[in-house]
């Protein structure tokens, strides 16, 4: 018998974050000029094709992120050192909760404030998911970059079947819900947009819910 997980830790909370973070980056790349809110390696990518190109005026829509998912980094990390798991408060459930009304925020004052604003709001609230939520089942994830999991996929597949392992046959198989997942929440953000424009981050705010949902019941039992 596998060992019981906080349900943070279980591979529906992780399928809903990679949902959300697929959502996410979709919508900020379509409505905030090709920018990523949470994939700072795109991000950066594009900082530099830019700088070769000579487009100095757009430099700052890269780098801005950039720093404020790094700043966001930092404080949810010493928010985790202040408010270990231990505590009485529920960290994981203020996190998703502070993402959730960012989320909100944006939708509400899309059309007002400049992008650049809103695209740093978002940055650094699907940061602080990034660091809260970083194990599934005991072992390190990342719901934001599918890299790693395409490569978990392939490589514990082959480790199960050839050393008959079903513990790599499983991490293989919550690897590959969580690239479908962060897939669909890619697909139904686009499709949003196409119909709410820069409302369409209400998505988000519905995955999120649903999360918040489900880790409340959890903890009733």
């Amino acid at each position: 018998m596998e060992k019981k997980f906080p349900i943070y830790e279980r591979t529906v909370i992780a399928q809903l974050m990679a949902m959300t973070s697929g959502g996410i980056d979709a919508y900020s790349y379509l409505t905030h000029g090709h920018v990523f809110a949470s994939m700072q390696t795109g991000n950066l990518i594009l900082l530099g094709v830019n700088i070769i190109d000579g487009k100095f005026s757009v430099i700052l829509n890269y780098l801005l992120p950039i720093l404020t998912y790094c700043l966001a980094d930092a404080i949810t990390k010493w928010f985790q050192f202040h408010f270990p798991n231990e505590s009485r408060i529920d960290r994981q459930s203020l996190i998703l909760t502070f993402e959730m009304l960012v989320f909100l925020i944006v939708a509400i004052i899309g059309d007002i404030v400049p992008l650049n604003i809103t695209i740093l709001m978002i940055s650094f609230a699907i940061s602080a998911q990034f660091v809260e939520f970083s194990s599934l089942h005991g072992m390190p994830v990342n719901t934001l970059m599918m890299s790693g999991n395409i490569k978990k996929v392939g490589m514990l597949t082959v480790d199960g079947i050839v050393n008959k392992k079903p513990k790599s046959i499983r991490r293989a198989q919550r690897s590959l819900l969580l690239i479908l997942a962060f897939f669909v929440g890619i697909i139904v953000s686009a499709a949003a947009v196409r119909i709410l424009d820069r409302q369409a981050i209400l998505f988000e705010v519905l995955i999120l819910l649903i999360a918040l949902i489900v880790i409340h019941l959890n903890n009733k039992k």
